[in-house]
């Protein structure tokens, strides 16, 4: 399976930058200068981080329900990825 989406918590940060956390996608984490980078960023880590796991022969985690409590400056935004595409564009770079 190559294509993924996964819930993010969108951190605001005190100086204005953002962080981006998967709960279900262990050690998968970034942050960005804005909302649109951190969306960037964000697409990209969980690629490489699915990626990596596939790869290595581990077990894509499960999506658990997004409800939680949020604090105010955070909010969940579902990212999507495409692993075979990944894998290509990284080719295409090497």
């Amino acid at each position: 399976m190559s294509k993924f989406i996964y819930p993010a918590i969108f951190t605001r940060e005190d100086n204005g930058q953002y962080s981006v956390d998967f709960p279900d996608v262990p050690h998968c984490y970034t942050g960005g200068d804005d909302v649109d980078d951190a969306v960037v960023m964000a697409e990209d880590v969980l690629a490489l981080t699915l990626s990596t796991l596939e790869d290595n022969g581990g077990t894509v985690p499960t999506i658990s329900p997004v409800a939680r409590h949020l604090n105010e400056n955070q909010s969940i935004k579902l990212i999507a990825c495409d692993t075979d595409d990944y894998r290509k564009r990284l080719a295409a770079h090497s």
